[in-house]
């Protein structure tokens, strides 16, 4: 009987220690892997937490109202991946300016789906800011429950078969990347694992996809142009504080971006909350039907008759900005009094009395002169005024 105690109690004594030697680390990407390599479906929310003006801007109504609008901003739905299926369905409702818009993402294999239900709400929004976007019940009805295959090659003008390749060898790349990092980035606290990324993390990551483009010639098309701007252009700092609940599974992740005041815009800063929680929604993933799904060309017709009025809109400014130009170019002295128009000027001017005019009046009045003139007839009219 006490043999079996002391073996009850050796085994049990395995078990927490197995559990309690699983470092915070390691219980962060038992996570992450579990989400990859088994179904998975999860609760998904987006809003912004907070967001803080420029020292300049606290005062500005404006900007306070645009703050005010961008906060109220929400983003719920949900994520489901069907890992014997390789397919995965995304849908989301964002809310912002009054208006609800749903977003919804199918993939399987190599193939990708994007619901054009958003068209809706988008016009709608569009329409407070006086878009010429459709408007009318049947052309938005014409987008219902319709799919655009965002795989096929005139939609994405690029190689799937590459992107996918390349998509597998960078996740490799994230994957070494994360589990070389130092034991210490990872902190738990009863439950809940933290763990923090950074800026340096973010470009360390965006250098290796880059590089990892180079590395063939399939991938070149892939390759970021001009990268270094584009790092230069991040914010000044990139925050992601990600809470891992070990009990729950629930993930909340913080990311906090803060510009630099030369940026010159109205944010200094502004922080932004996700949170994944587990469902029991699992259900399998359905794909478009044949007769749901259109392509670029036919979403072109249907938006054909406002693609060729906004088509007519953008010639006629192109001509008003010619015409501009062009009397432009007159007034800068492109354009000269002919000499029969000149001499009834010079008629004219003889017969005013120009003697109570100050000199920078007389100085003005040749300015405005001056865009009309030859240098021969400037002068003429100068000497007029000077004797006058």
């Amino acid at each position: 009987m006490k043999k079996i105690k002391l073996a009850l109690l050796i085994i049990l004594s395995v078990i927490i220690l197995a559990g309690c030697g699983k470092s915070a680390k390691e219980e962060f990407f038992d996570y992450t892997k579990k989400n990859v390599t088994e179904n998975s479906s999860n609760d998904i929310s987006m809003t912004i937490k907070d967001i803080k003006l420029t020292a300049d801007m606290k005062d500005s109504p404006e900007a306070n109202v645009m703050v005010t609008q961008l906060k109220d901003i929400k983003v719920t739905g949900s994520m489901q991946h069907d890992v014997s299926e390789k397919a995965t369905n995304t849908k989301l409702n964002i809310e912002a300016l009054g208006q609800k818009i749903p977003l919804e993402f199918i993939s399987k294999n190599d193939d990708m789906y994007f619901s054009l239900d958003i068209f809706r709400g988008i016009s709608k929004i569009a329409s407070q800011f006086n878009s010429e976007l459709p408007s009318d019940e049947k052309t938005l009805s014409a987008f219902d429950g319709k799919y655009l295959k965002l795989s096929d090659a005139d939609t994405l003008e690029i190689d799937s078969k590459s992107a996918t390749n390349l998509t597998k060898e960078f996740q490799k790349e994230v994957s070494n990347y994360f589990t070389s990092l130092d034991e210490e980035r990872f902190t738990k606290e009863n439950d809940v694992v933290t763990f923090k990324l950074t800026k340096k993390d973010v470009v360390v990551l965006a250098e290796k996809f880059n590089t990892l483009s180079k590395s063939k010639k399939e991938y070149k098309e892939f390759v970021i142009p001009d990268f270094d701007e584009m790092i230069k252009n991040l914010p000044k700092a990139l925050d992601a504080k990600f809470n891992l609940n070990t009990k729950t599974n629930d993930l909340a992740v913080a990311l906090t971006s803060t510009f630099d005041k030369k940026d010159e815009g109205f944010i200094d800063s502004i922080e932004v909350l996700y949170n994944y929680k587990p469902n029991d929604k699992q259900v399998a993933i359905k794909l478009p039907a044949k007769k749901e799904i259109v392509n670029v060309k036919e979403i072109e017709a249907i938006l054909a008759p406002y693609l060729s009025d906004e088509l007519d809109e953008e010639l006629d400014e192109e001509l008003d900005e010619e015409l501009d130009e062009e009397l432009d170019g007159e007034l800068d002295g492109d354009f000269n009094m002919a000499d029969d128009e000149f001499k009834e000027l010079v008629k004219e001017l003889e017969k005013e009395d120009f003697s109570s005019f100050s000199a920078a009046e007389s100085d003005e009045l040749l300015e405005e002169y001056e865009p009309l003139l030859t240098e021969k007839q400037y002068k003429t009219i100068e000497k007029i005024f000077k004797n006058k």
